[in-house]
């Protein structure tokens, strides 16, 4: 850019060229004359204490720190909020976990010095906090939760398998209403009169037609008609254990179909080799023939 100067002193006009160097240099120079009178301003304002500069410093300072103060009361309430939260949670882990080890037989861990507490009282006097001690105190109990959270899911794994296992263990009595007793499971004297024979069930004694129901839920194995058992329903309760109804008077299950516990699988009756109408029950594993009293032991004792 150029810039030509014209008057009446100079016999001719003058002629000046202002380049980028020249526009950085005073853009330069003003930046550094503000810097250098702000500094100059500020220290005279310390130096002479000025009382209008010292009120406007005073207010700032005090607004920052009323807005410090605010933030961490409302800091301390959140963390307070949250402490109260998690503490409100570990009470009902505990509560569950107590219903949960009843029912199962499990030992839950439960908070240390928990059971141990001696005996207190007094009034409530409030102890509040810092914040670094309910950090602390949130910390120490998300952890506790942690665990007990683990403990509870191995409590339900425990609950979950006993569940199973008493759904398929047949522990129910395969005859509805009031059947007695007949022979005993082990040896005995063969009903026919051929001698000294091992029993590998339990019978049970009631009139024809009675209800058999199945002892445990299962999948029906077999449905057929055997020379010896008469009718008879075969259930599969999983792994190797088998339960036999023999001597059935009719059969309203089929092979391949599931039961579940308590479902009727026919009439009793008095067929195959038998004296007179029974329910023959078996329970087997591995084709070993288990007392089926093991199983039925409550449900017998209470008729005994």
């Amino acid at each position: 850019m150029q810039i030509i100067l014209v008057s009446s002193r100079f016999a001719t006009a003058k002629t000046f060229t202002i380049g980028v160097k020249h526009i950085v240099a005073v853009f330069v120079f003003f930046l550094t004359s503000v810097f250098f009178g702000s500094a100059i301003l500020s220290w005279l304002s310390f130096q002479l204490r000025l009382p209008l500069v010292q009120e406007l410093v005073l207010s700032m300072q005090q607004r920052e720190a009323h807005q410090a103060e605010q933030f961490v009361r409302d800091n301390l309430q959140a963390m307070a909020t949250r402490l109260g939260e998690l503490q409100a949670q570990m009470v009902q882990l505990d509560g569950l976990g107590r219903r949960l080890s009843e029912k199962v037989g499990t030992v839950v861990p439960v908070k240390k010095g928990a059971a141990a507490a001696e005996p207190q009282g007094g009034p409530f006097v409030p102890a509040p906090l810092s914040e670094a001690a309910l950090r602390d105190e949130i910390e120490r109990l998300a952890r506790e939760i942690e665990e007990k959270s683990k403990s509870l899911a191995a409590v339900e794994n425990s609950l979950r398998e006993n569940m199973v296992r008493r759904e398929f263990l047949p522990t129910t009595l395969p005859v509805a209403g009031g059947a007695r007793l007949g022979s005993p499971f082990g040896p005995r004297l063969d009903p026919f009169g051929r001698g000294r024979a091992s029993h590998e069930g339990l019978d049970f004694v009631a009139p024809h037609g009675t209800p058999v129901l199945a002892a445990a839920g299962g999948v029906v194995v077999n449905a057929s008609y055997h020379p010896e058992f008469g009718n008879l329903v075969e259930i599969n309760h999983g792994g190797e254990l088998i339960t036999r109804y023999a001597h059935l008077a009719s059969m309203e299950v089929e092979v391949g179909q599931a039961v579940r516990r308590g479902q009727k699988l026919g009439g009793l009756g008095n067929t195959g080799r038998s004296t007179g109408p029974h329910l023959h029950f078996e329970v087997k594993e591995n084709g070993v023939p288990l007392d089926p009293a093991l199983f039925l032991g409550r449900h017998l004792a209470r008729k005994g």
